[in-house]
């Protein structure tokens, strides 16, 4: 079902991809859009704690990112900014939305197939 979503998912961003300008970060849409479809699942088959932990962490991640950037012009205290300024420098600004939103995906993919693979996850 995972799979099916994300094709689907995948087939639509090609499709405004044409229309939208390049780089835009069409990656960060289909990390946010299969992290929501994951969480939604798992939340619809009576696991919403474990949907709601892994959106809040996505949430912290990108949260964090420009807390660091503003605690690394401190004096003192550089080091800090340093991970979030590569990591934009190589990979452009929306790496830091894909990697939140892609890591809890992946989290949360793992925790699914463990979950929803049980026969009593799908008792009426």
């Amino acid at each position: 079902m995972s799979a099916l979503f994300t094709g689907a998912l995948g087939l639509l961003l090609l499709a405004t991809g044409v229309l939208v300008p390049p780089g835009t970060g069409l990656a960060g849409a289909a990390a946010l859009g299969v992290l929501l479809f994951l969480a939604r699942l798992l939340a619809v088959h009576g696991f919403p704690g474990t949907a709601s932990a892994a959106l809040a962490a996505a949430c912290a991640v990108e949260a964090l990112a420009p807390a660091l950037l503003l605690a690394g012009r401190l004096p003192g205290l550089e080091p800090l900014a340093r991970p979030v300024e590569t990591l934009v420098g190589s990979a452009g600004p929306a790496a830091v939305p894909v990697l939140a939103c892609a890591a809890a995906a992946l989290a949360l993919l793992a925790r699914a197939f463990a979950l929803l693979t049980r026969a009593s996850a799908h008792t009426p």
